[in-house]
């Protein structure tokens, strides 16, 4: 019968997978069975074992990414990547805490809060600017120091020092 070979008293199960007679795809297995074979593509792969192609795993849904990472298919497989912000192997991602670590690029004179992804900087008290550039106020200048009429107003960073003029007392 096909698939065998012998001299019809006996007879053997020919080996197609290695005898070279199956013509399975460059990216299918061959299985050998009793008087036959088949062809199964590989992981990645699909078709009919004779012709297989390369599934997009991250067209197809299929990619088991973290939701906040970035897939990316590659031959037979694919990849995960997590954003900027994040750290881990693509199937999970952590945000990185850049004020925790050190690692944002707040001024000395802002407070740095944590976001997911990334951190906000916000001047301190007594600064203004954008979190990144803080800058002096000047409250005696602006007139915002609260001082009384009878004191001396002197700008500190970050605020302003009262000190009652000679003949007076007070705060």
């Amino acid at each position: 019968n096909t698939g065998y070979t012998g001299d019809g008293q006996t007879s053997t199960d020919i080996d197609e997978c290695t005898s070279g007679a199956a013509q399975c795809h460059d990216d299918a297995t061959c299985l050998n069975s009793t008087g036959g074979f088949t062809c199964e593509c590989n992981g990645g792969y699909e078709g009919d074992g004779s012709d297989c192609s390369d599934i997009d795993e991250c067209e197809a849904g299929t990619a088991e990414c973290d939701s906040l990472a970035s897939c990316a298919n590659t031959v037979g497989a694919y990849t995960c990547s997590c954003p900027e912000g994040y750290e881990g192997d693509g199937f999970t991602c952590d945000d990185l805490d850049e004020c925790a670590l050190g690692t944002d690029t707040c001024h000395d004179a802002a407070a740095c809060d944590n976001t997911g992804g990334g951190f906000v900087c916000t001047c301190s008290p007594g600064y203004d600017g954008d979190g990144l550039s803080c800058t002096d106020i000047d409250e005696c200048e602006q007139g915002t120091a609260g001082c009384h009429a009878n004191a001396s107003c002197t700008n500190i960073a970050g605020g302003a020092s009262c000190v009652c003029t000679s003949g007076y007392t007070g705060n």
